[in-house]
């Protein structure tokens, strides 16, 4: 009977100490960073504002279809800036929509890099299949000056979604 008891202490205490690892496709994406609100309103440049200001240290959640902006700081140098969403595979509906749009601004706007991805377009797929099994779509970008970047993203997609960023030293 004792041993029983030790047993399923052991066994209660293992499955508490599981739980505290990444065991999920989520768990994976989030890493160590912590969420953050970004609800706020950051003015940009003319006419155009941001939530939140995101760094590699930290995560926002939502929900397509809708639009997130986002401010991301960087340094002197070239840089890549990578967009990632988790999309969720649990939380329901999914449909994929026709229309998936992602810009970066150099600060004060004064340049600006779209990528879009569109039934009418020559991108084939939708937002699900290029996110793949592991469901993180990405893409980067290049960006040049030192400042804090506007990043603008637009979906017609239904999903939950978490988004994360990379910022990476340009290779030449």
């Amino acid at each position: 009977m004792l041993q029983r008891f030790f047993l399923l202490a052991f066994l209660l205490a293992s499955g508490s100490l599981l739980g505290c690892l990444p065991t999920t496709s989520e768990a994976a994406f989030v890493g160590g960073r912590e969420e953050i609100r970004c609800e706020g309103v950051w003015p940009v440049c003319q006419g155009k504002y941001a939530g939140c200001q995101l760094d590699e240290a930290h995560f926002v959640g939502g929900t397509f279809p809708s639009s997130r902006k986002v401010l991301v700081e960087t340094t002197d140098g070239d840089w890549m800036i990578k967009v990632l969403l988790f999309l969720d595979p649990d939380v329901g509906p999914r449909f994929p929509g026709t229309e998936t749009e992602i810009s970066w601004y150099e600060p004060g706007c004064s340049d600006q890099y779209r990528w879009q991805m569109s039934l009418d377009n020559a991108t084939t797929g939708d937002l699900f299949e290029r996110a793949g099994r592991d469901n993180v779509f990405e893409i980067e970008r290049a960006v040049i000056e030192p400042g804090d970047h506007l990043i603008e993203i637009y979906s017609d997609a239904t999903s939950r979604y978490l988004m994360r960023i990379e910022i990476n030293k340009r290779q030449r």
